[in-house]
């Protein structure tokens, strides 16, 4: 209790959201003597906006000069190769092509130049029909802008460990947990109400993703920001064609602000993303995949590299943008929105935060640091903070002797349980034993990457069940893909 008789807060900041801007803000606030806690409605982090998108560090050009999404943007990128190596997750330098077809295309270009230029993105530069031929040979194109500061990452991973190294530095985490409610109380805190119980803190950082403006007007009802979702689908392509592209492939955007076009990505993993599609919708949950954007997807990459002609596609899926517009509005650009509450002081609102959030995720992390919590409390350091997570074993990516000499020492990681994917019992067990006890099929699959191969989990999926069973008690009837009411199988038959 305070001198007042009132019931201190039981968090000093709680962070409603555990995709990858909720993560980087509770990563980056574990530095200091807070008590953390991190919400997420899902039952594991990385389940939503973080999970469904090209894993793609943005250079900086394809934004407006002057916003907070440049100005993060570029920020963000320089943070990545030195978060990525404290952090165990693979970051790769991957060069990017934006394709012109005709002139009309190359005047969009130079704009798209001068606007990188403006915000300080580095290594831009033209590059004509033979020049592309020799940097991605088969892709069609006139003229294109190239750039070499662009990279890729594991999104879900990275989202992850940040979560991850978030809880080892003494940040608590609670999954399942649906926000239905913030009330102001009388001793400046906020009581946030869940499904699972209620929780009190000094500072809310309101970080939903495609909610965030439904949990704003929770504690403001005229908060004025909409959100509008946009649906975005994609191809994940067999491995057996990556060796046709090793950088991305983009077309010249739309010029109304949708979306940055149908492209091609190479994946951390190997496979080639084809997409995404743009498509306004009504639901924020709603991300079905279509058979007309599907045949639009394929048809679109064709014709950015004609040899993906009848390429085998092993998955389709799809993610939803939090946009700040509607196409009936007449705009084409809508900044992130990052800010406190004027009617409520202590919570903070990331609303919009789409495309290039994830390149900017660590720089708004410092930021709302910066400008908003050092405001609210004297910062001192965690003098227990590690920097360092071990970077998660994968059997796939070792050579043959470090192989064999893991398997003579542990005889789970001869056992394989994913032939697709070349993943092994012990890589299994490690994901189920992960810090924030996450015993679901979808947080056994980012972690290890199990049931993503070509089979898409008929071969692996049964045996990763018996591990569940066997290991730990959980009855086929128990094994949820996400939160609780996602079962696998009834009446304890697969």
């Amino acid at each position: 209790m305070s001198k007042t008789g009132i019931r201190e807060p039981e968090y000093d900041i709680l962070i409603i959201g555990a995709g990858v801007i909720g993560s980087a803000i509770a990563r980056e606030l574990s530095r200091f003597e807070l008590k953390l806690a991190l919400l997420e409605k899902e039952g594991d982090v990385a389940e939503g906006i973080s999970k469904a998108n090209s894993g793609v560090m943005h250079a900086g050009f394809n934004v407006k000069p002057d916003s907070l999404k440049a100005r993060f943007n570029i920020a963000g990128l320089q943070m990545f190769p030195q978060l990525c190596s404290e952090l165990g997750v693979e970051f790769k330098r991957c060069s990017k092509l934006v394709v012109a077809k005709d002139d009309q295309e190359h005047t969009y270009l130079q704009k798209l130049l001068e606007q990188g230029r403006r915000n300080g993105s580095t290594g831009l530069s033209f590059i004509n029909g033979p020049q592309i031929k020799r940097l991605a040979p088969g892709i069609r194109g006139r003229t294109a802008l190239y750039s070499r500061s662009t990279g890729i990452i594991n999104p879900y991973q990275f989202t992850i460990a940040l979560a991850e190294n978030a809880h080892q530095n003494g940040t608590r985490v609670f999954l399942n947990h649906t926000v239905q409610a913030v009330r102001a109380t009388r001793n400046s805190a906020f009581t946030v109400i869940t499904d699972q119980g209620q929780f009190s803190a000094q500072v809310v950082i309101n970080a939903a993703g495609t909610h965030s403006d439904e949990v704003a007007r929770m504690v403001d009802p005229d908060f004025p920001f909409i959100i509008y979702p946009c649906r975005g689908e994609y191809h994940i392509l067999d491995k057996q064609h990556s060796e046709l592209l090793d950088l991305a492939v983009y077309p010249v955007p739309p010029r109304d602000g949708s979306g940055l076009g149908v492209h091609l990505t190479p994946t951390i993993n190997g496979n080639i993303l084809i997409g995404p599609s743009t498509e306004f919708i009504e639901g924020r949950e709603d991300i079905a995949t279509t058979g007309d954007t599907m045949q639009l997807l394929l048809k679109e990459a064709v014709e950015l590299l004609p040899a993906l002609r009848g390429a085998q596609v092993i998955r389709s899926y799809s993610g939803i943008r939090p946009k700040l517009f509607h196409p009936s509005s007449g705009r084409s650009f809508a900044d992130f929105h990052i800010g406190e509450s004027a009617s409520a002081p202590g919570f903070i609102n990331l609303v919009g935060i789409e495309s290039p959030g994830l390149t900017s995720a660590p720089a708004i992390a410092t930021y709302i640091k910066d400008n908003f919590i050092s405001t609210h409390f004297n910062l001192r350091s965690n003098r227990k903070f590690t920097a360092h997570r071990p970077a998660p074993l994968r059997r796939e990516f070792l050579s043959p002797p470090q192989r064999r000499k893991l398997a003579r020492q542990d005889h789970n990681f001869a056992e394989i349980i994913c032939r697709c994917e070349g993943v092994s019992r012990g890589e299994v067990l490690m994901a189920i034993e992960n810090p924030l006890g996450v015993r679901t099929l979808n947080g056994i699959k980012k972690r290890t990457h199990s049931m993503m191969g070509r089979c898409q989990g008929g071969f692996c999926l049964t045996r990763i069940a018996e591990i569940l069973q066997e290991e730990y008690g959980i009855t086929p009837d128990e094994i949820r893909q996400n939160g609780p009411n996602s079962t696998l199988c009834s009446a304890g038959r697969l």
